[in-house]
């Protein structure tokens, strides 16, 4: 006895295209959520890794000593002086053991994305220490520092005195399209107490900075801010 078999069907060209327009449909309405996420674990991130420069450098500026960066080349004998950012970066590495290179880049940073970070600021020790030649040479290979601070750095930091700032913020107040971090959405601000404030804009009154060039007014210029004669140079690459 011949028992018929029912033949399975498979999917009709019309039901697969449905499916496929669904799944379109649905990852054009999650997609941008998702990367919305993503970016803010990134800032996050990056907020994290200002702090942890910001707490370093007030540390080795309260030991007593009266110790802040001052302007000049860095070597191991000039151990507080810095003229760019990576010398910054080894002020804090030598006096205050944060030798973590990794803490100085932002892997979100458009600049960043085919690099390789290397691992520490100085190689040897004591007096054989020396800034990494990798770090000290920002490329699209090893990486562009996303950090920016001044020099001479004050002896008396507070909370309303910026310290260091994202990539990109101009003395206008915005952050550049092409050499800011996040472009010209913002960025973040690291000030004397340690504390880190995301900014879209210093030049928005409710973001300015207290003016130190003229006491009891704001600005949107971290020049004024840090500097009462305007005589801060930038530290930047």
């Amino acid at each position: 006895m011949n028992i018929p078999t029912r033949k399975r069907s498979g999917f009709t060209l019309i039901e697969l295209l449905t499916v496929i327009a669904i799944i379109g449909i649905l990852a054009a309405v999650l997609f941008p959520g998702v990367q919305g996420v993503m970016k803010k674990a990134k800032m996050s991130t990056a907020s994290t890794k200002v702090r942890n420069i910001g707490q370093a450098y007030i540390s080795f500026n309260s030991t007593g000593n009266g110790k802040y960066i001052k302007s000049g080349a860095w070597s191991v004998t000039a151990n507080t002086s810095a003229s760019k950012i990576y010398e910054w970066a080894a002020v804090l590495a030598y006096n205050a053991e944060l030798n973590v290179a990794e803490l100085w880049y932002v892997d979100a940073d458009k600049k960043n994305e085919t690099a390789d970070f290397t691992k520490r600021v100085l190689t040897g020790t004591g007096a054989s220490s020396s800034i990494d030649p990798k770090f000290m040479a920002p490329s699209p290979e090893n990486g562009y520092h996303s950090w920016v601070s001044y020099v001479p750095v004050p002896k008396n930091l507070n909370e309303s005195l910026p310290l260091l700032w994202t990539r990109g913020l101009g003395e206008d107040g915005a952050w550049d399209a092409t050499e800011g971090v996040w472009g010209i959405d913002g960025g973040h601000i690291a000030w004397g107490d340690s504390h880190v404030t995301w900014v879209s804009n210093t030049s928005d009154e409710e973001n300015k900075f207290n003016s130190k060039k003229t006491p009891g007014e704001s600005t949107s210029s971290w020049k004024d801010a840090v500097s009462a004669a305007g005589t801060a140079t930038i530290c930047e690459d």
